[in-house]
């Protein structure tokens, strides 16, 4: 097993895979059986402890800036987006739905999957922004033209109305539609796409049972919990790729038919 260091997860390593597995800056060039040569090597002389992770920082927000200044680029021709992969040492393109393969985990846990992908769609990290109420902003404005707020009557007057009315109208207008989102796969795309084979490969790099929400969450990459539609559709799904639901005194879990 090969601690992947952008998943965070211990994966099955083959003399197909390794290259896939083992960082560049490890493993260095080479023909890929001295490569497994050597990491085999290697392994042999670790004692096994199932318990044991790779390494697993989380980077700070200055870490992500610095990052997306000398990690990801943006191609024209084809236009797409490009990112580092730390473990095949080369560029790949990358959409939201693949960034979680290519995108270590040490940048996009403290915030997320959807909004690291705004940052790399951007090129930069977002500074946070205060938003003032309208009578806020409204306020501020009567400070400036007017005067402080100490040297305003105390009593109410129609400066604060005007001013609002004035300067925001667009709050009476209907607000402009954001643009579409992008179609995402469907609950079932995603079944149909990774049941049997991309479960059976996902399958043998899991150390814990392989629960139900483990599977939407870590091979479908869908949000838990899931309609009682989609909960049939992947008892369903699982059954006919060989699965069988057991239970123990804690949780339900699937194992493969024998």
């Amino acid at each position: 097993m090969v601690w992947n260091i952008i998943t965070w997860r211990w994966c099955l390593a083959t003399t197909e895979n390794i290259l896939e597995l083992c960082p560049l800056s490890v493993r260095g060039f080479g023909d890929p059986d001295d490569i497994w040569t050597d990491v085999r090597s290697k392994a042999s002389k670790q004692s096994y402890d199932p318990q044991q992770r790779g390494d697993t920082p989380v980077h700070n927000e200055e870490r992500r800036r610095e990052w997306l200044r000398e990690s990801r680029r943006r191609k024209c021709l084809p236009e797409r987006i490009e990112i580092w992969n730390l473990i095949q040492g080369r560029w790949m393109a990358v959409t939201q739905e693949n960034l979680a393969e290519h995108y270590s985990r040490s940048y996009w846990e403290p915030i997320g999957l959807r909004k690291a992908w705004e940052e790399i769609e951007a090129g930069a990290v977002a500074d946070p922004e205060v938003e003032l109420t309208l009578r806020e902003h409204a306020e501020f404005l009567a400070e400036h033209l007017f005067g402080t707020l100490r040297e305003a009557p105390e009593t109410p007057d129609e400066r604060i109305s005007i001013i609002a009315e004035e300067f925001y109208p667009v709050r009476a207008e209907p607000e402009q539609a954001p643009p579409p989102s992008p179609q995402l796969p469907t609950f079932e795309e995603r079944l149909d796409a990774r049941m049997p084979e991309v479960l059976e490969i996902w399958a043998a790099t899991q150390t814990d049972h392989i629960t139900s929400r483990l599977v939407v969450e870590g091979l479908l990459h869908y949000q838990w919990p899931i309609s009682t539609i989609h909960q049939r559709a992947l008892i369903q799904a699982m059954q006919q790729a060989g699965w069988t639901l057991r239970r123990n005194a804690k949780t339900r879990f699937w194992v493969k038919n024998t």
